[in-house]
């Protein structure tokens, strides 16, 4: 009994001696292969993360199941970034001499070729509607004498729009206009960044052109001091970096495709979600109309208000210059009063990267929303029917 026992425990020995060799005999063996015939020391399972770019010809199949972290190198990500928003931009053209409907149609005298070269365009703009209008900034000396007639647009597949509307919005900041492509439909457009999408340290991308690309990142974000308005965006975005000549008029995108600012001929920043709402009114009823709620406040995620706890949202504030509830607003309407801390604005909290004004500009005129404040420690709800502002 006793020398089956011992038998049977050498035989276990045996086998878990034969599975650890086995084991380190596998290794080893794809360790060599790596090495020596595929020139790849890399196992999955030595590592959790690798680089896409370090693959060879002999990982031209790549499969990734479960995947926890997956880094991309931000080369990789810049391109893709650029391949997305390349069809967005357009070059803008002074017309050549002798440019006529018949160009425009493709019907094309080489005796006589009229040309755009495609690397300088006298500015560049950027497709916001689907059905044709773009944005652009224009320098004092083309803003003087511009005329719809004079100039052309070529998008990204070399169609040529002539321009057959422009809008009536005057002394928008950075000599912003809008004008319309004539015959224009299907345009791709961009989303616009918001505020609460915004973050200091952010990968920025400057495009002047389609071939003049400047990587950075935002590195602050300014809101004007004291008492703000509701009805008034005055952020300010500065980028880590100066930029040359060569990138005034041009236009500043996150690294997900969406619009953050458009760069001024001053290379003044001109962040894109403070404007938005320019663009959401006149396109919709041909006016300006942003939203009004009326009210005047202090960001407490910015100011520190003695003998207050608060830490965020907004308080209701007035001085001699302002009062903390305008007479007949919306706000006023709905009951709001002075010192009243508004903390919600429909599903939205008021904190550091979402500030009163900044959720305003998301509404439009008429539209309903449900404000949560403070009174007195207690937490009231109200409707709140935004205006037009006058």
């Amino acid at each position: 009994m006793e020398k089956k026992e011992k038998t049977k425990n050498n035989l276990l020995t045996l086998i878990v001696l034969a599975t650890l060799f086995g084991f380190i005999a596998g290794v080893t063996g794809e360790i060599v292969m790596r090495t020596y015939l595929f020139n790849d020391l890399n196992p999955s399972y030595f590592n959790t993360e690798f680089n896409i770019n370090d693959l060879n010809n002999n990982r031209s199949n790549l499969i990734i199941r479960d995947a926890k972290k997956v880094v991309v190198s931000q080369d990789v990500k810049v391109e893709e970034t650029m391949s997305s928003i390349q069809s967005t931009l357009l070059r803008v053209y002074k017309k050549g001499e002798g440019l006529d409907a018949a160009l425009l149609e493709n019907k094309v005298d080489l005796t006589r070729a009229v040309y755009y070269d495609l690397n300088r365009p006298d500015f560049i703009a950027l497709s916001i509607t689907s059905d044709g209008w773009v944005v652009a900034s224009l320098n004092s000396d083309i803003a003087a004498d511009f005329a719809l007639e004079d100039y052309v647009a070529v998008d990204n597949n070399r169609k040529i729009y002539e321009l057959d509307e422009i809008s009536e919005l005057e002394d928008l900041p950075g000599n912003l206009v809008f004008f319309h492509l004539a015959k224009a439909t299907n345009m791709p457009v961009r989303s616009v960044a918001s505020r609460a999408n915004l973050a200091l340290g952010q990968s920025a991308v400057v495009v002047a052109d389609f071939d003049s690309v400047y990587l950075t990142s935002v590195s602050a974000i300014e809101f004007p001091e004291g008492v703000l308005s509701s009805d008034d965006l005055n952020v300010r975005l500065n980028l880590a970096a100066d930029l040359s000549e060569k990138f005034a008029n041009s236009f500043v995108f996150n690294l997900a495709g969406d619009l953050v600012a458009i760069v001024d001929w001053d290379r003044e920043l001109i962040p894109a979600f403070s404007y938005v709402h320019y663009w959401q009114s006149f396109f919709s009823d041909k006016t300006f109309n942003p939203p009004y709620l009326g009210v005047n406040y202090l960001d407490l995620s910015r100011v520190k208000v003695v003998g207050l706890e608060q830490n965020k949202g907004a308080l209701l504030i007035e001085n001699e210059d302002v009062k903390a509830v305008l007479p007949k607003s919306p706000a006023a309407i709905a009951g709001l009063q002075t010192g009243d801390i508004i903390t919600w604005v429909n599903n939205k909290e008021l904190d550091y990267n979402n500030d009163l004004s900044s959720i305003i500009t998301n509404f439009k005129p008429g539209e309903e929303i449900t404000i949560v404040y403070l009174r007195d420690g207690a937490e009231t709800s109200v409707k709140v029917k935004l205006e037009a502002k006058k």
